[in-house]
């Protein structure tokens, strides 16, 4: 059995698409967006004429080959665009191919209680207005059901992203397939296009219970209603589960519908991220490395709190966005938006606290100015961080969808992989290192915070043209200032 990580989209797109070419009986894919209209990347694709995924999986149903895909569905009242933009890359697959195919819109089955309706009642019926007045055309049958029986509040998603060959071959990690989302190492576009992800490819055992688990997440999806955009889709069976090897690990989040007036949350199945991130954090000794989206769930932080305090000299070094894409790129400055960034700035004291010097929080930025009007850090344009990395000690590593909040820990549906194989998790922290320091790696030993807390020192000193790799300061100041705590959702919606 083998893992390697795959390093933005410039690495995980063409991988993908050789898992998929290489399908002789079944292929499984679950994608929170995956757009048909992406173009391929890799030379040896795209040298059979094809041009995009839409091609492709054309291609692979073509040969006999079972295609099951469930593109993550989202509310259709709260977050039409979404909702929209999952209809209409199901459909542009299912107008594409042809054979056994089976397309899921999947929403998760959790539906918000009538007393969240009358919470929100002023916000929900200007979205309402806005979808009466719009184009019918342009409305899914969703969102035409919901303008005759009323709104559906659905809080939960699958955000999972991995796709199974054959139940012997898989990928698995943060990445989502659109042209948004691709970039490479260098992240040298505009700021607003930049994308930096891990996945891991696997072969190996690890891929059969990657696959019943997307049975169990398309089972799910269909037990709530899931519309299904090509053939008639069928239940999957689950009977036969093959258990993931000691040492390369399936963890996942999954979370049943739970209905009541006054229900927001749904019913907690499985939360093994956190557990196995707290178990893991509980045992670090020497230094913990995280990439995350967002870090805003309070017994993540309080573990690693604890875990300083119990080892004296273990190192955090913490990558992240300074803001959410949707605060920094599309400036959303809603009270939603900013109670989380204030839940985030709780954690990230927390741990500054507790660690002091020997933690480093680092917002990655390019070496050079940002562009007129365009999103910044410290006058350069973000790289944003979207991967969900852990690795502690040379000896655990997880990588998969997982965000260090709450929706990711309890309410989502995630998937990830744990593995223990030391050179791996070195090689990938090493990659890392190198891809955020550049020179400031040098020979230095990554593991400590001083090393990472220099070079983004030495860049904010300096104007942007004049800076080494990407590594720059969390701007915990801009966070404050942009914090708005309205504590009465749970925090496990954020």
């Amino acid at each position: 059995m083998t893992l390697t990580p795959l390093i933005t989209a410039a690495e995980g797109f063409p991988a993908l698409e050789r898992l998929a070419m290489s399908a002789q009986d079944e292929l499984f894919l679950s994608f929170r967006i995956f757009d048909p209209r992406t173009r391929l990347r890799d030379p040896q694709v795209r040298e059979r004429g094809l041009d995009t995924w839409a091609d492709l999986l054309a291609l692979v149903a073509q040969r006999g080959v079972k295609l099951r895909m469930a593109v993550a569905d989202f509310d259709p009242v709260l977050a039409s665009h979404l909702h929209r933009q999952a209809w209409t890359n199901a459909s542009g697959f299912a107008d594409t191919v042809q054979g056994d195919v089976q397309i899921l819109c999947a929403p998760h089955g959790q539906n918000a209680g009538t007393f969240w309706r009358l919470v929100i009642w002023g916000k929900l019926n200007r979205r309402l207005r806005a979808l009466r007045s719009d184009d019918p055309n342009r409305l899914t049958p969703v969102q035409r059901q919901v303008l005759k029986s009323g709104p559906i509040l659905r809080p939960v998603t699958l955000h999972q992203k991995c796709a199974v060959a054959d139940g012997t071959r898989c990928i698995i990690g943060g990445l989502d397939v659109n042209e948004r989302r691709y970039d490479d190492h260098d992240h040298e576009g505009l700021p607003e296009e930049t994308w930096h992800d891990v996945a891991a490819e696997i072969h190996g055992d690890f891929a059969a219970s990657l696959r019943a688990h997307l049975a169990d997440t398309w089972n799910a999806a269909l037990a709530c209603g899931a519309a299904s955009l090509a053939d008639r889709a069928l239940p999957i069976d689950t009977s036969a589960r093959t258990q993931s090897p000691v040492d390369m690990r399936l963890v996942r989040t999954f979370s049943d519908p739970c209905n009541g007036v006054a229900r927001l949350s749904p019913a907690v199945r499985i939360t093994e991220h956190e557990a196995v991130l707290l178990k893991e954090i509980g045992k670090a000794e020497r230094h913990i490395y995280i990439e995350t989206q967002f870090l805003r769930h309070a017994p993540i932080a309080d573990a690693l709190v604890s875990a300083a305090r119990r080892a004296d000299n273990l190192q955090l070094v913490i990558v992240l966005p300074p803001e959410p894409d949707r605060v920094m790129f599309d400036g959303d400055t809603n009270w939603d938006a900013r109670h989380a960034q204030g839940l985030q700035l709780s954690q990230l004291e927390k741990l500054r606290d507790a660690f002091g010097d020997r933690l480093a929080l680092i917002a990655p930025a390019q070496p050079f100015k940002a562009p007129e009007g365009s999103a910044e850090v410290y006058g350069a344009g973000p790289v944003y961080v979207h991967s969900k990395v852990t690795l502690i000690d040379d000896r655990f590593g997880l990588i998969g969808s997982a965000n260090l909040n709450g929706r990711s820990m309890r309410w989502d549906t995630e998937a990830s992989v744990a593995f223990r194989d030391p050179a791996t998790i070195r090689g990938l922290h090493d990659r890392l290192a190198r891809i955020w320091l550049a020179d400031h790696r040098g020979d230095k030993d990554i593991t400590q915070a001083e090393v990472w807390n220099a070079a983004a020192k030495s860049n904010v000193a300096v104007e942007p043209d004049q800076r080494i790799g990407f590594a720059l300061p969390f701007p915990m100041q801009r966070a404050r200032e942009f914090s708005r705590r309205l504590p009465l959702v749970p925090p496990e919606f954020f």
